[in-house]
């Protein structure tokens, strides 16, 4: 039992090789029946004919495969770079980044530092101004009759 294809109509219509070879066979089997429309013209298909199609196919064929190859390795390579450029960037901020915050580090420090002997000044200020009134609100209690 033949098993039928699918084929574009688009691509059969718009192939003129195509076109012709399908009305040429339909021809044929309207002509000669089913049998004989399915055998090849001979003028068409010689056995030295379609060898030399073969050859040609297979050298077509490497010829794409290596082609193949090299745009792969071209790629491979290409991101490859892309790769190693994005991370040496990536780095490279990352340590101008840190350099800074290395730099900035004693500044906070002396800020930090100067901030907290301010505030330790006020604190003993603070405990004067309480030891002060501490006093002051126990005379005042002993003068209340």
């Amino acid at each position: 039992m033949a098993r039928e294809a699918d084929v574009s109509t688009w691509f059969v219509y718009n192939t003129p090789a195509f076109n012709a070879a399908i009305r040429n066979a339909m021809g044929d089997q309207a002509q000669h029946g089913r049998q004989a429309a399915a055998l090849p013209r001979p003028e068409r298909a010689t056995p030295a004919g379609l060898h030399t199609d073969l050859a040609l196919a297979r050298e077509e064929i490497q010829e794409l495969k290596r082609e193949r190859d090299a745009l792969k390795r071209r790629v491979q390579l290409s991101l490859s770079a892309e790769i190693d450029n994005a991370a040496h960037t990536d780095l490279v901020g990352r340590i101008h980044y840190l350099e800074r915050q290395n730099q900035a580090l004693p500044r906070d420090f002396a800020e930090a530092h100067a901030r907290a002997e301010k505030l330790a000044g006020q604190r003993e200020e603070a405990e004067e101004t309480i030891g002060s009134l501490r006093l002051a609100l126990r005379e005042a209690m002993r003068a209340v009759p």
